[in-house]
């Protein structure tokens, strides 16, 4: 049994395109990102990535996706082996994406585009619990659990 999972972050390079198949007009949207590697002798290296999105999560990214923001996308790795028209053999890496995440509105309405089971939900930005999460600097929490003195919190 093996796994292809990948996590990614980048900026849009390619704004989406979105289309639908021909036989069973289901919705798909594809964009680039440009990920960009720890440096190497001084060098950061920027690899292009397409991401493919389906459905509910086609329809959501291909309106509150554009050129220029940060995404991360959570996905399925794909390795293309094709050959161009001038004959030279060439490769290409896609990810078939289950969450896009825009990751330039943290402070705004958008956020989090998850593909489940089917269907597509929308979560707070950065936050997969839901609306009625806590911000990250709300400290209610730490102070019930340092309260006691007779107990360790971990």
């Amino acid at each position: 049994m093996s796994l292809s999972k990948i996590v990614v972050s980048g900026r849009v390079i390619r704004a989406p395109e979105k289309r639908f198949t021909p036989s069973t007009n289901v919705a798909v949207t594809e964009f680039s990102i440009a990920v960009e590697s720890p440096p190497r002798d001084g060098q950061v290296e920027t690899t292009p990535i397409k991401v493919i999105t389906w459905r509910d999560l086609a329809e959501r990214c291909s309106t509150e996706v554009k050129k220029g923001d940060l995404v991360a996308v959570d996905g399925r790795l794909q390795i293309n082996n094709y050959q161009s028209q001038d004959g030279q053999k060439r490769r290409e890496v896609e990810v078939d994406a289950v969450s896009v995440e825009n990751l330039s509105n943290l402070t705004g309405s958008q956020g989090s585009f998850q593909e489940e089971k089917g269907e597509a939900s929308l979560a707070k930005a950065g936050v997969k619990g839901g609306p009625k999460a806590k911000p990250a600097g709300d400290t209610d929490d730490l102070d019930a659990i340092f309260a006691s003195d007779d107990e360790i919190p971990f």
